[in-house]
């Protein structure tokens, strides 16, 4: 019983170093390669795309991508690639505690972004219930600005004060703007910003960036609210303007409305969007998100056409001598007569295992033989079984049992990951 347990214990171990060695490979690597996408995203829409209000914050979508470019098969094909990269890879192997604080910081990461939703919702437990134009809402006694939550039940907060001095028709548009947020599922693209900079922790710019992301999907929803209200782009930026007034007052400090920004200069900048507004066609923004969407998809069945497999089965065997030497036997049509395996046991043909024998030239007649296994990374791989041969009697085929490592729970999960 201390045994099976003690082994047990052992196969985890080994399947948690495996993991972290994996894992924190491929989304270093991918941390990497995060920066000069941020790079190539901000000046697209500082420079190129700062009056493309939908393009803009289509881009941001590219680092939906990122996380799946670990295994790209440039890393190893590409001289630069591999030069620029496969230090990353070295360190990872070796020195367990980079691999091991990896995915320690990506824990720790995420119990802070959990915390703050536990926080959010706590606060919106105790909220009161409110009905404005037929949809339901929670009021918040504390100053802050209207928001939506959730994924599946969204709810919209919105503060007493605006709906004490707020005319009707003012607190339906500030309902259709959060409606449209839950519409178009920025609340959605929130969670998933928050788990691809939990995932590439190490660029703490995506955090900083969070801002500017949240900024383009304000920006489409002012364009949107403004066209489905009916009104014009002043009596909306006058509405903004008129919010900023109430909260200040209220709160003694510089707020804005709607998403959530808190500096001025920010309110200033979106006031100037909303005045630059322009009708658009729904129609062709439509076709565009479409078009991105398509686009999105293509790429990253591009990236999994080009990515190393989930694992490659290793065909070739090791010989291991007494004095711990290695002699790599290279799967050939000679080798695979020469021992034929099966689930349970291994089988050696005497006389064409003779002619591998001399091959290789081995005189040894009692060695171990590695085999199975399998490659998760040019260089990693997993498990693999091996047995003892003794090769001094005279059978014509030598039957061996062995314990398959194939079956093992581990094995199936690593191999699948």
């Amino acid at each position: 019983m201390v045994e099976q347990v003690w082994w047990k214990f052992l196969g985890f171990i080994v399947l948690l170093n495996d993991f972290t060695t994996y894992f924190s490979i491929l989304l270093g690597r991918c941390a990497l390669l995060s920066f000069p996408i941020l790079i190539f995203v901000i000046i697209m829409r500082k420079i190129f795309l700062k009056k493309k209000i939908f393009l803009k914050g289509l881009m941001w979508g590219l680092f939906l991508l990122v996380p799946f470019m670990g295994k790209l098969n440039l890393f190893y094909d590409n001289t630069w690639m591999r030069k620029s990269f496969m230090w990353w890879n070295d360190i990872c192997m070796i020195y367990w505690w980079v691999r091991y604080g990896y995915i320690l910081c990506i824990l720790l990461y995420l119990v802070y972004i959990v915390q703050r939703y536990r926080k959010v919702w706590k606060q919106i437990k105790v909220m009161e219930k409110g009905n404005i134009c037929g949809q339901r809402i929670l009021i918040s006694e504390i100053m802050i600005t209207p928001f939506a939550v959730g994924l599946f039940r969204a709810k919209i907060i919105i503060p007493r004060i605006l709906l004490e001095k707020f005319e009707f028709e003012e607190l339906k548009l500030i309902l259709l703007h959060e409606k449209i947020h839950i519409r178009l599922g920025h609340l959605w693209f929130y969670l998933l910003w928050d788990i691809i900079r939990i995932l590439l922790w190490p660029n703490l710019f995506l955090t900083l960036c969070m801002k500017d992301f949240k900024e383009d999907m304000e920006d489409i929803c002012d364009r949107i609210t403004i066209r489905r209200s009916g009104g014009s782009a002043n009596e909306y930026g006058e509405l903004l303007i008129k919010s900023i007034k109430i909260l200040r007052e209220e709160a003694f400090e510089s707020v804005t409305t709607f998403a959530g920004e808190r500096c001025y200069r920010d309110t200033k900048q979106r006031i100037i969007k909303i005045a630059d507004y322009k009708a658009y066609k729904p129609k062709y923004a439509r076709i565009l998100c479409v078009f991105c969407f398509i686009t999105l998809a293509g790429l990253l069945l591009m990236i999994e056409k080009n990515s190393l497999p989930r694992y490659i089965e290793e065909n070739n065997m090791v010989l291991i001598n007494r004095d711990k030497e290695t002699k790599i036997l290279e799967d050939s049509e000679t080798l695979r007569k020469a021992i034929f395996v099966d689930g349970k046991s291994v089988y050696i043909d005497r006389k064409t295992m003779d002619l591998v024998l001399l091959q290789y030239e081995i005189k040894e007649t009692e060695f171990w033989l590695l085999f199975g296994g399998y490659t998760k990374l040019p260089g990693f791989g997993g498990k693999g079984n091996l047995v003892y041969i003794n090769y001094t009697g005279q059978e014509n085929v030598l039957k061996i049992s062995y314990d398959n490592s194939d079956k093992y729970l581990s094995t199936m999960i690593f191999k699948m990951m």
